[in-house]
């Protein structure tokens, strides 16, 4: 009856709904389970708006399609954990490839390769795709048999439609988020321009003379004051040292360098104090939202950006997770 139902091309469909479902028992795995283990309440995980995972979905298909013949559970198991594995750590490199974006991050737990997969991530995939194929799936197919197939092909087509629409406006979310972390790295860029300008005008204004000696007459000098030192006796130096003042070329030019450090620590704060006012203006809740799905999310050409702006506490504070 099974290889009938097969034949009759319903299993497209039928198939399609089987990803939906472990896509949302996916969502919802990451939803409930992990938010509420790391965060202590329930978050909206997943780059989709909806309530899907897919790649949940696609990893549950695939071991369905590669393991369900194998016979013993050990060996399922085994090869259900490298299979997801390697797609995890695939669907990882690629996503870091296109978005510069590393969505997930296992460095912390113990076994991981770059951070993208771990040992215990792998045992529980393993043994979530041992139940998907010796029970789950099995047991939805043989209920999608008594579903009419056109029936079942309208169901999957709508669900096909939502999930690419989805897909786009999460798509456009996205962009739409690079595009302003561009545009606010760049402002900010300019802000901090234009301060070290005035800082530099000022500071020129007030380092001492003496600060601005040439480098030539300063190799002389110090030449000099390296040979006096070296001719020295120990004695002596020890007299010279407590009786005899710093030069004072190098005492001006000491006043000159704290002078610089301090007008830049004060321009870096100034720069980080503005920022998260502008940033206010310019992010909306559906583009932060991908900080709250993706708590240790990172990405590569904004971390500055982000750290300098406390964007990521901000979602924190948008989207009420403590």
């Amino acid at each position: 009856m099974f290889a009938e139902f097969v034949a009759t091309g319903a299993p497209l469909s039928a198939l399609f709904i089987s990803f939906l479902v472990y896509s949302f028992a996916g969502w919802l795995y990451e939803s409930t389970i992990c938010a509420l283990a790391n965060y202590g309440r329930f978050a909206n995980s997943g780059f989709l708006l909806g309530p899907c995972c897919p790649i949940y979905g696609a990893g549950a298909l695939a071991c369905w399609f590669l393991l369900r013949g194998i016979p013993g559970v050990v060996a399922q198991f085994v090869a259900a954990a490298l299979v997801c594995s390697v797609l995890e750590y695939s669907v990882g490199a690629m996503l870091e490839r296109l978005t510069g974006a590393r969505f997930w991050d296992y460095s912390k737990f113990p076994f991981n390769i770059k951070g993208r997969v771990c040992l215990y991530g792998a045992m529980l995939f393993g043994a979530g795709a041992v139940v998907i194929c010796r029970a789950a799936e099995p047991s939805l197919l043989a209920a999608l048999q008594a579903v009419p197939r056109e029936a079942l092909a309208a169901v999957a087509c709508a669900c096909a439609g939502v999930l690419v629409l989805d897909a786009a406006f999460a798509l456009a979310s996205w962009r739409q988020l690079s595009l302003k972390l561009e545009l606010l790295r760049d402002e900010m860029a300019d802000k901090i321009n234009e301060s070290l300008k005035d800082a530099s005008s000022s500071m020129l204004d007030r380092v001492p003379a003496a600060a601005l000696d040439t480098a030539s007459e300063l190799k002389a000098r110090s030449g000099a004051v390296n040979s006096w030192l070296a001719e020295m006796s120990d004695g002596m130096f020890e007299s010279v040292r407590e009786k005899v003042e710093m030069p004072a070329f190098i005492a001006e030019g000491g006043r000159g360098l704290r002078l610089v450090a301090r007008r830049m620590k004060n321009v870096a704060q100034r720069a980080e104090a503005s920022a998260p006012v502008k940033l206010k203006t310019m992010m909306t809740r559906r583009e932060l939202r991908f900080f709250n799905a993706f708590p240790e999310i990172k990405l590569k050409s904004y971390e500055g950006v982000i750290r300098a702006t406390n964007l990521k506490e901000r979602a924190r504070e948008l989207f009420y997770r403590k």
